[in-house]
């Protein structure tokens, strides 16, 4: 068992993480106070792939976020609740380090920190790769978005009390903390919140194996990589879970997972989509001429927000529940929704300035935002169709896949 202090050059946390991470594949960290990013960028240099939990709050660093959230090999969750206070680092399957040395300058350096190696013979090693699972499923995933508005506060508040930044968060975000339990006087999580973040970081996943790759059918420029995704996502329901077939599929963990979503991948790589080859690259287009600003929708007849709808396989693919097909179905759909109510509601979805969740629950859930002949899917799908902010599609098809490959995902027609 070795010990770190920062009291010399050779015992230095820093010093830890780079004996410690020789010759390992994936680095999982946590750390409340996150500032240092070097460190960090030097793993990822390596081809290290790391997972990092870090509090949203005064003594982490937005800039030091930025410039790692974007790397491929990385995937970065975030509390914003003091509850979150375990500085915790697994280098692989070799080693744990636990201690009281956050990811900053001072806490890798020359704070007067204790942590303590401590090897995975030991028996509390595999507790401990549980207890950070078990934090990283309770994180949230930090996007773009979210890191831009965790910035703005920052440069709001950046003079202010720390404990004003904090309240700032909170309002903001939420309360986000690591506790299996039900606090006295803390709200319930809703269903869909829970449904969609745990969507989200189950895509995270996939995405990561998918960039690993260094491949691509479409260059970005012409089809955005979570409608790639998407796509591949269709050639596994369509080429491998056909029917029922993905309720019998066996769940996968850890490497296991990853080489079987590898193997898959290879398979898709080794031929043309025709659908995202033909279709897609006029499909995005045609999507986000109608329904990618606020005056573009606004300006939209009912015929042109249906036409993009239809690029929806969640839209579309329902004209088989009309007599008549999709000239009935449309024809159903212009005379059950009010034209304006339809503006409204796809503006809110789609640029609204409330969270993406939000806006997604809104509009699945509630009344006021509903629109006849438009479910959970559609909506979960033209989101993932037309943001800025990086959401993936998710609709039945996709989380039929997703089963398929072994993720524990909840599937919904």
């Amino acid at each position: 068992m070795s010990l770190y202090t920062n009291s010399t050059g050779k015992d230095t946390v820093r010093n830890a993480f780079y004996l410690l991470s020789n010759n390992i594949g994936a680095i999982y960290l946590a750390s409340p106070f996150f500032s240092e990013d070097t460190l960090i960028t030097e793993l990822l240099d390596k081809g290290i792939f790391a997972r990092l939990i870090v509090r949203l709050g005064p003594s982490t660093s937005p800039i030091a976020i930025r410039r790692v959230i974007n790397r491929e090999n990385i995937q970065i969750r975030y509390f914003t609740s003091p509850l979150f206070h375990s500085k915790l680092y697994i280098f692989g399957d070799t080693v744990a380090l636990v201690g009281s040395a956050n990811l900053t300058q001072s806490g890798i350096q020359s704070n007067r920190e204790i942590c303590v190696a401590i090897a995975s013979e030991d028996e509390r090693f595999e507790r401990l790769q549980s207890l950070y699972q078990s934090y990283w499923n309770q994180a949230e995933v930090l996007n773009s978005e979210r890191l831009e508005q965790f910035e703005k506060l920052c440069n709001k508040l950046k003079v202010a009390r720390e404990s004003d930044l904090e309240q700032a968060v909170l309002k903001e975000f939420g309360e986000v903390a690591p506790t299996e339990g039900i606090q006295v006087g803390r709200k319930k999580p809703s269903k869909e919140k829970v449904f969609l973040e745990s969507y989200r970081r189950t895509y995270q996943d996939v995405e990561t194996i998918y960039k690993s790759f260094g491949q691509r059918q479409q260059p970005e420029e012409t089809v955005p990589v979570r409608i790639e995704i998407d796509q591949f996502f269709s050639f596994v329901r369509e080429q491998y879970a056909t029917g029922e077939s993905y309720k019998y599929a066996p769940f996968r963990h850890g490497p296991e997972r990853q080489e079987y979503v590898k193997s898959l991948l290879v398979d898709w790589f080794g031929q043309r989509w025709n659908y995202l080859d033909y279709n897609i690259v006029v499909n995005i287009p045609r999507i986000i001429s109608r329904l990618g600003s606020v005056s573009s929708i606004e300006a939209a007849s009912m015929d042109e927000i249906l036409d993009a709808l239809d690029v929806c396989h969640s839209f579309h693919d329902r004209f088989r529940f009309y007599l008549g097909g999709v000239e009935t179905m449309r024809q159903a759909f212009a005379d059950d929704n009010n034209l304006d109510r339809v503006k409204k509601v796809l503006i809110y979805l789609l640029h609204g300035s409330d969270n993406f969740i939000t806006r997604m629950g809104n509009c699945i859930f509630d009344e006021d935002y509903s629109l006849y002949h438009v479910g959970r899917s559609v909506i979960q799908e033209l989101l993932g169709w037309v943001n800025k902010e990086n959401i993936p599609i998710c609709n039945g098809r996709t989380v039929k896949a997703l089963r398929y490959l072994g993720f524990n995902v909840v599937v919904f027609n």
